[in-house]
């Protein structure tokens, strides 16, 4: 675990970090031999770094060429490997890619390598002869020396050392090339799949040169995650040629898995552990590299293969495909009807013309215009159950007896449209909408003697006069058939009862058509209008008034008797201070005698500085009496006043003294007092206090 938290935390690079270059999702270093299909693009961005934990040169310094001199190097130098890579299938069996790697380092002891810059770019054409389940690959890559050649401080490949020459980290300084050869074989129906290949890379003057070599084994448990375990390498060969130099070079064992999500999008995660991963190193594992650092040549000795790397990666697959299987016109990623017939005309899907989409082809329909969503028979025609060349999707009757007469809608016909069919209809003939019996002919279902066909009220009960429309007389037009009218003579217009005579509903003795108020109670006193006797005004009837002479104006009760809200024994219409506190002892105009306890004296005494929401000096007395009242009574307190401004000054002086925010309410009424007579005793500033 220690060494997997040091991997994390350190990344620093050591030789030859490479990020892997998979050609597609199958593999991690080590690639299938199966290629894109024809059309296909795969695009893919990757990032690999490696933690050694050790100096990044076995002597952990490096010398001078000339003069000896010798510079320690610092340990753990962050480095990291990113690669872009974009593949494309030419055809079936012929693959196209191209790549570019992305290389940093940080800083390295008295040297300029660090910083970050791009690597050889590299184009691949790579051809592929599957013989499943076996598929063989042969590959050619060409490398550009288009990498930086004044950064980094190790070589990211083999091929870009020189044996006793210059070398340098990002590139190998010269155009290389490289021919590969793959092999895949998938075993119980793709489960395992192995893959593996061998190849040989050399510069153009053959100054280096390597073998490349990789094999392994893609476990595909599930669908949406497979599996890897692989062993790779990079052996060069222009060195001198020891028993360690297979191990002294790029060596790694890879595991990682590709996680397939949708819209064929993977994400690929790897780790590599070198051959140094399990063994302890020195100078004779090393590798020789010379380089020039600030006009000097120095030398020094790196670690053939890192301990632990880990790459990271995200790919993406594209359809542009113009494959056509069936060759009907219409590309496979497009055809939503892969197989068709050969000759058979298909739409822009690759499916099979149907004009009508009835489900059968025009090839064989008999009714090529039948209308969307009706169902047909094998030939294409409407379905008609009945047999009476109505289809069914038109038949509002389906089920018609065989042989009898329809009409357009494949109904029975019935000629005069009195609802009796020709065959059962005795009076054929019958006027057009007139009322009919069981058998066709016109009805009067009241017996009035007027037929339905002409009787204005085919519901007159039996015994009624009517007049010729077969409507009852009705002679004062109230409503009322003159045979069971008590009042015949009734004014027109007038409400009548179910008798015919005027209507009195509330039983006041006022007939409704004049009655002004139709709700009065029973037995409650009216005038000539209807409405209920209310002697001394207060909207009490005197039937139920309790106190039937209240002063004009006074408030009263639901008995008509004057209300004492604050119950200090003065009515409200004779109270000058009607939200007394109760139990206080109040003058014959019901204000308290004690003048501390009166809001309206208190009111008067608060004053403002001229022009100014100030409060006079004064003005805080009676505001303390107010805060007192506050505190000694449950109470909430109204602010109403002509002045917003002073309203505010108030509320925030008794706010500071402790009362609660939501016991206070300020009612502005901006530009005047209202012209009523509870507000005479408001200050002249306009500011009243109301207890609630």
């Amino acid at each position: 675990m220690n060494r997997f938290i040091v991997v994390i935390l350190a990344l620093s690079s050591a030789l030859f970090s490479q990020t892997a270059l998979p050609l597609n999702t199958e593999g991690i270093r080590v690639p299938s031999a199966k290629t894109l299909e024809q059309g296909h693009f795969y695009v893919s961005g990757l990032y690999g770094f490696i933690s050694d934990g050790e100096a990044l040169s076995v002597t952990e310094s490096y010398t001078a060429t000339l003069g000896g001199e010798v510079t320690d190097i610092n340990q753990n130098t962050a480095a990291g490997n990113g690669n872009i890579e974009l593949s494309y299938g030419i055809w079936d069996f012929l693959e196209l890619n191209l790549a570019l790697p992305i290389y940093y380092e940080s800083e390295t002891n008295g040297t300029q390598y660090e910083g970050m810059a791009i690597g050889d770019f590299r184009a691949s054409l790579k051809a592929s002869t599957p013989i499943k389940p076996v598929y063989i690959a042969l590959g050619l890559s060409i490398f550009a020396p288009s990498g930086d050649r004044e950064k980094g401080f190790r070589p990211r490949h083999s091929w870009y050392i020189k044996q006793d020459e210059r070398s340098y980290a990002y590139t190998a300084g010269e155009t290389a090339a490289a021919g590969t050869v793959y092999l895949t074989i998938d075993i119980m129906d793709k489960l395992i799949q192995w893959n593996s290949f061998g190849g040989f890379v050399s510069t153009i003057s053959a100054s280096s040169y390597a073998m490349l070599w990789g094999t392994g084994f893609s476990l595909n448990l599930i669908d949406v995650v497979s599996l890897n375990i692989e062993i790779s390498g990079e052996t060069p060969f222009d060195q001198e040629i020891e028993s360690k130099t297979f191990l002294n070079n790029g060596l790694w064992l890879t595991t990682g898995f590709h996680l397939h999500l949708p819209h064929a999008t993977t994400l690929i995660f790897g780790v590599d552990f070198g051959i140094n991963f399990i063994r302890e190193i020195d100078e004779e594992d090393g590798v020789k590299v010379i380089r020039k650092n600030n006009d000097k040549e120095i030398q020094y000795i790196i670690p053939g293969t890192p301990k632990i790397g880990i790459n990271l990666g995200l790919s993406k697959e594209f359809n542009f495909s113009w494959k056509d299987s069936d060759n009907d016109g219409i590309p496979d990623r497009k055809d939503f009807c892969p197989g068709s017939a050969a000759g058979i005309t298909v739409n822009s899907r690759g499916c099979p013309v149907d004009k009508d989409q009835d489900g059968v082809l025009d090839i064989i329909d008999d009714c090529s215009d039948t209308p969307l969503g009706v169902n047909v028979d094998y030939f294409g025609c409407p379905l008609d159950e009945d047999q009476d060349s109505v289809p069914d999707y038109m038949d509002k009757c389906p089920g018609t007896p065989a042989g009898e007469a329809v009409d357009e809608n494949g109904c029975k016909k019935d000629s005069d449209n009195d609802g009796i069919d020709d065959n059962s209809d005795r009076c054929p003939g019958t006027i057009f909408n007139m009322t009919v019996d069981e058998v066709g002919c016109p009805l009067d279902s009241d017996g009035d003697g007027v037929m339905n066909a002409k009787d204005s009220c085919p519901n007159t009960p039996a015994g009624i006069s009517v007049d010729s429309i077969g409507c009852p007389l009705d002679m004062d037009k109230d409503g009322i058939p003159d045979d069971i009218d008590r009042c015949p003579n009734g004014e027109i217009g007038e409400i009548v009862d179910s008798l015919g005579c005027p209507a009195d509903s509330d039983k006041d003795g006022v007939p409704d058509s004049k009655d002004q108020c139709p709700n009065t109670m029973e037995a409650i006193p009216v005038n000539q209008f209807g409405c209920p006797l209310d002697g001394d005004g207060d909207g009490v009837p005197d039937g139920l008034d309790k106190c039937p002479n209240t002063p004009e104006k006074a408030p009263v009760d639901t008995l008509g008797c004057p209300i004492d809200s604050d119950g200090d024994g003065i009515h409200d219409y004779l109270d000058k201070c009607p939200s007394t506190f109760k139990d206080i002892t109040v003058d014959s105009q019901g204000c308290p005698t004690d003048p501390r306890l009166n809001l309206n004296l208190i009111a008067q005494k608060v004053a403002f500085l001229p022009n100014s929401n100030d409060l006079t000096n004064s003005s805080f007395t009676a505001l303390n009496d107010v805060v007192q009242l506050m505190r000694q009574y449950p109470i909430n307190l109204e602010i109403q006043g002509l002045n917003a401004g002073h309203l505010s000054t108030i509320v925030f002086y008794l706010e500071s003294k402790g009362i609660l925010k939501n016991r206070i309410n300020a009612r502005s009424f901006i530009t005047e007092l209202p012209q009523d007579e509870e507000y005479k005793n408001w200050n002249k500033k306009g500011i009243r206090f109301i207890p609630r």
